[in-house]
């Protein structure tokens, strides 16, 4: 392989690695949350670039993804005379419901085109796999050397880099270039386990290998000593734990020294459980996370059952702030901390079950559980059912991922969940020819 041909590709998917994960974009006060990751203004380049080609390849999982969006923009077309027929009026809060169901729109075209614009170039690049290590193995550097400098901040009064935020006031926890904690789970998760993936693939010099290792380490365990995302920590326990003592009992060299890695485990579930018990157990009814989460949740069902087809974007705007209003009333929840929830009663600003999977429910109702099932269960099964060990590199983050998904973020702007997933779409079609071949055979 000539080097110097692939130095370009490199540092390219370096920013392109970058902008997906800056996720505090400072013109966010200029231009609004839609511009709280800067991927937002280089979507009509990559449009550019995808059309550019006489023969748009869309994988199958992206078209499922395409149909359901139609769908939603149809639904949210008809609830808007739904709600006009009801109030009267297109204003909710003071704003707009035409507009704010277009801004609301934004999101996953945004997301259509930045996973078409990375599947379509990782198809016209020569050597892929090495491209993308390389890129994220600069990443990984870069994060580690952050990390350090964050956590040696942490707890001083001096903000590490706050330029970089949209509101560059002290945030006492780790947050990366992103604008709370909870959102960097699926980053570090990612830049842990993803790049063992092509150790495994790849010819590498070895000093690579342990390199690369080596920051997966640092930055899981340090991350993990210091965490305070009770999302991320719970996962790492239920989720990440679990399939690594997997991996370790089916790799033959991995269960000669099985004792140790398991010690490392059980220190791993100490530190993190340290890190939870204070809130589940000392904090429960005083902290505003679980008065939010189990009234949004709630409240998302409650729209949901009302309406299991979906109420699209507008009907969320309108009905989703009454469904909490109806929630708030129950005494299930007089005892929690409703403090941020109440918020939602007077404002369309960040309004959200802050769950991908509840906010989509309401969107898209039975339509988005099938969607569900084909774009993230299908896609689980059928690495689940690949037998290779560089596999369970793949099958980590992407679990991780829809569940996190499910429990505590929202993908609007996690165009890292969008990059991994349109890389697994390539895998897929390289792993699908392969069994074809293999059955010709």
């Amino acid at each position: 392989m000539e080097i110097k041909k692939q130095i370009a590709p490199v540092l390219f998917f370096i920013l392109l690695l970058f902008l997906a994960t800056y996720q505090d974009f400072p013109l966010m006060n200029v231009f609004g949350e839609i511009a709280r990751s800067p991927m937002v203004f280089c979507a009509p380049f990559m449009l550019l670039y995808i059309l550019a080609h006489k023969k748009i390849i869309i994988s199958k999982n992206l078209s499922y993804w395409i149909y359901y969006v139609l769908y939603v923009i149809l639904l949210s077309f008809i609830y808007l005379i739904i709600v006009y027929y009801l109030n009267n009026s297109l204003e909710v809060f003071y704003e707009n419901l035409i507009v704010k169901t277009l801004k609301m729109l934004v999101y996953p075209l945004v997301g259509i085109i930045f996973y078409q614009f990375v599947y379509a170039h990782l198809r016209q690049l020569k050597h892929p796999l090495y491209v993308f290590f390389h890129a994220l193995l600069f990443l990984q550097i870069f994060t580690a050397i952050w990390l350090v400098f964050e956590i040696y901040f942490l707890k001083k009064p001096i903000e590490f880099m706050s330029f970089i935020h949209a509101y560059p006031q002290k945030y006492w926890r780790i947050r990366l270039w992103t604008l709370e904690e909870s959102w960097t789970g699926t980053i570090l998760i990612l830049l842990t386990f993803f790049p063992v993936y092509f150790l495994y693939k790849l010819k590498l010099f070895r000093w690579k290998k342990i390199l690369s290792i080596a920051l997966s380490v640092f930055i899981f365990s340090s991350y993990i000593a210091v965490s305070e995302s009770k999302g991320f920590l719970l996962l790492v326990m239920v989720c990440v734990l679990p399939m690594i003592y997997q991996f370790i009992m089916d790799n033959k060299k991995l269960r000669q020294i099985s004792l140790y890695l398991l010690l490392v485990i059980g220190v791993i579930i100490v530190v993190a459980l340290f890190n939870l018990q204070s809130v589940i157990f000392n904090k429960f009814y005083n902290n505003i996370t679980f008065g939010t989460r189990f009234t949004s949740v709630y409240a998302s069902l409650d729209v949901f059952l009302h309406s299991i087809i979906g109420v699209g974007y507008s009907g969320f705007v309108n009905f989703y702030p009454q469904a909490i209003e109806r929630a708030m009333e129950l005494d299930w929840f007089a005892s929690l901390d409703l403090r941020e929830i109440k918020a939602y009663l007077s404002s369309t600003k960040a309004l959200s079950s802050k769950s991908d999977f509840f906010d989509q429910l309401m969107y898209g109702g039975v339509v988005y559980l099938y969607f569900f099932y084909r774009f993230y269960v299908k896609r689980v099964l059928f690495f689940h059912n690949i037998k290779k060990q560089e596999v369970y590199f793949l099958r980590i983050p992407l679990l991780f991922i829809i569940l996190a998904g499910i429990i505590y973020i929202t993908y609007h702007i996690k165009y890292e969940v969008w990059l991994f997933l349109a890389f697994l779409d390539f895998i897929q079609d390289t792993y699908t020819h392969e069994n074809t071949k293999k059955h010709q055979a």
